[in-house]
């Protein structure tokens, strides 16, 4: 791209965001998504900033340099009509998230952020400990036992259908499967799988609506993970 393209580019991807923007507000489904975003980053910053002036100190920075970032990656990505991205970043947070309440409990206080979050990952990969064994072994005793099996099964899918190259071609596959038994036709590429600036169209408001439902798990999820960190009622704004 030459110097005096990039204008120009800047100029389209911010049209793009604004009527994406404009649609996500204006469809319910799409909105939902939309708004489950900011409400995962406006939870996060309550706990981080209590985290940062109350402690547990071990905390704040997982939620500020991986969880914050990401879920604002997460606002650029939906704008953009990039769902894969949305999808990249949630299992990241994921991840994130569990890993900040087992060192929040206490369990490697012996070391100060990140030496605590390399202790248990060298106790990973010392007894060979996978996500789903972690969530079951280590999470700590206020996690649910419901809530364990939410995030395995979140875990799986995200890391199914949008992690890697491979799961993105089998979930458009299993898309244009199912468009074509229930119309017959074959159905266009999504936006997500384009490769160009592209709008919002109706056809994507049952993606849409698919994240807000994986929005909604992860949400949950990660109020339960961190709930003792979660500033008093009369203390949040």
């Amino acid at each position: 791209m030459d110097d005096e393209s990039k204008p120009t580019f800047s100029k389209l991807v911010c049209q793009i965001t604004r009527e994406n923007e404009k649609f996500l507000l204006e469809n319910d489904d799409a909105k939902r998504a939309y708004d489950l975003i900011f409400k995962l980053w406006n939870y996060c910053f309550e706990v981080q900033y209590k985290c940062m002036t109350e402690g547990p100190y071990s905390i704040w920075p997982m939620m500020l340099h991986v969880i914050g970032s990401k879920i604002y990656s997460m606002i650029n990505a939906i704008l953009l009509g990039d769902i894969p991205t949305v999808y990249m970043c949630m299992r990241v947070i994921l991840e994130g998230a569990v890993d900040t309440a087992i060192i929040g409990v206490g369990r490697f206080l012996e070391e100060p952020f990140p030496k605590d979050l390399e202790r248990l990952k060298k106790l990973e990969r010392k007894k060979n400990i996978s996500f789903n064994e972690k969530c079951e072994l280590l999470l700590p005793s206020w996690v649910d036992d419901s809530t364990r099996e939410n995030c395995k099964e979140l875990w799986k899918k995200l890391s199914k259908y949008w992690l890697h190259s491979h799961g993105i071609i089998k979930t458009l596959q299993e898309m244009f499967e199912s468009e074509f038994k229930r119309t017959g036709r074959a159905a266009p590429p999504p936006m997500w799988a384009m490769a160009i600036p592209y709008t919002y169209q109706d056809q994507d408001i049952r993606d849409l609506k698919k994240l807000a439902d994986n929005l909604q798990e992860l949400l949950h999820i990660i109020k339960v993970l961190f709930r003792p960190f979660e500033p008093k009622d009369d203390e949040s704004t």
